[in-house]
């Protein structure tokens, strides 16, 4: 509107000057000057307006925007069949967890996942969080996506799957790679952990505790009166921290980096199946001892994950996991982190 009204003005302006004796030609180029420079007025005003929105809305570093951007993203999931976890974006059903296959992706997010009852056109219309995973070029790590999306469609393929249409996010929050993924998991979520010397006794003793299904378990290394916290968990190792130490048994412990211990832990299924035991050797990656307070924090990598005992010989069996990580302990960190972030956002 003021880009016309400087117009109006400038022309009149030059009219004066034309009717005053001014030739065509010189009124027409004074025109088409006036004119280049309010559209470069007009130019530089929305520059500075996209500008100042831009400093005023700050994009998170950790948000991915742009659809061919985000399309590529979906793209790489559904190549890599990726399965996308679906939550109803509200407080009381929040935990109401829908694994999903992506089928296509086209202008729309089609997910296909099998039939089940309580889908239906109800469902169209409502929010939902979405999280996934898709490699990365390093062998052995993935990144981490996160989503909210809007259902726009349900439609089924006879009684065997059900398709949900989801409408395309404004950007996908990038979580953490694997070798990042740690999480400090509540005690509700884990019921034993503890290392013992990893030797002919211990191994024997890791092994009750696993064929036992934990009704065995062995002390604690601080003494009777001690105890051994899992402090962070990831697909690598753990951090564990042992407590109610006396000061003479906290110095007297015989830890030393590179050490081999078994670590033998119980955790709680985040899919419902009670508690998973598991058996791993492990070298101590790093030690800090407080007699004083009677503490000592170790971090322990996993080298060995036991897998059960060979049907012919009876024998333990094993797999090995340096610098690869344990997959059961990377699904159950990723799916512990998930119920997390859920519980913090109820």
């Amino acid at each position: 509107m003021q880009a016309a009204v400087d117009q109006e003005y400038l022309y009149k302006v030059l009219r004066g000057f034309g009717e005053t004796g001014l030739p065509q030609q010189t009124i027409n180029m004074l025109l088409f000057v006036g004119l280049c420079m309010a559209v470069l007025a007009g130019a530089v005003l929305w520059y500075n307006n996209q500008q100042l929105k831009k400093r005023l809305n700050p994009v998170p570093p950790n948000w991915l925007t742009g659809q061919e951007k985000i399309f590529k993203v979906f793209e790489t999931a559904l190549v890599y069949r990726s399965k996308i976890e679906l939550s109803f974006h509200s407080k009381s059903e929040k935990r109401q967890t829908i694994p999903c296959a992506i089928a296509d992706i086209t202008d729309k997010i089609l997910l296909e996942m099998p039939s089940r009852d309580g889908i239906g056109k109800s469902w169209i219309g409502r929010q939902v969080d979405g999280f996934f995973h898709i490699p990365t070029k390093q062998a052995g790590l993935v990144i981490f996506y996160r989503f909210t999306s809007v259902i726009t469609d349900i439609d089924s393929k006879g009684s065997s799957y059900t398709y949900i249409h989801l409408g395309y996010p404004e950007f996908l929050e990038q979580t953490q790679k694997r070798e990042f993924l740690r999480v400090s998991p509540p005690s509700r979520f884990y019921d034993y952990v503890n290392i013992i010397p990893d030797s002919t006794q211990g191994m024997k003793a890791g092994l009750k505790f696993i064929t036992t299904n934990g009704e065995y378990s062995p002390g604690y290394m601080g003494g009777k009166d001690s105890s051994t916290n899992l402090i962070d968990i990831s697909g690598g190792g753990v951090s564990i921290e042992i407590t109610h130490m006396s000061s003479k048994r906290a110095i007297s412990l015989k830890l030393a980096k590179g050490q081999s211990f078994l670590l033998l832990l119980g955790v709680v299924d985040t899919g419902n199946k009670g508690i998973i035991r598991y058996l791993f050797t492990t070298r101590i990656r790093r030690i800090f001892i407080d007699p004083t307070q009677g503490k000592a924090q170790v971090g322990l990598s996993f080298e060995n994950q036991f897998l059960g005992f060979d049907e012919i010989t009876q024998k333990p069996k094993w797999a090995t996991l340096k610098n690869k990580g344990s997959t059961e302990m990377d699904d159950w960190t990723y799916n512990l982190y998930l119920e997390l972030y859920r519980e913090g956002n109820e």
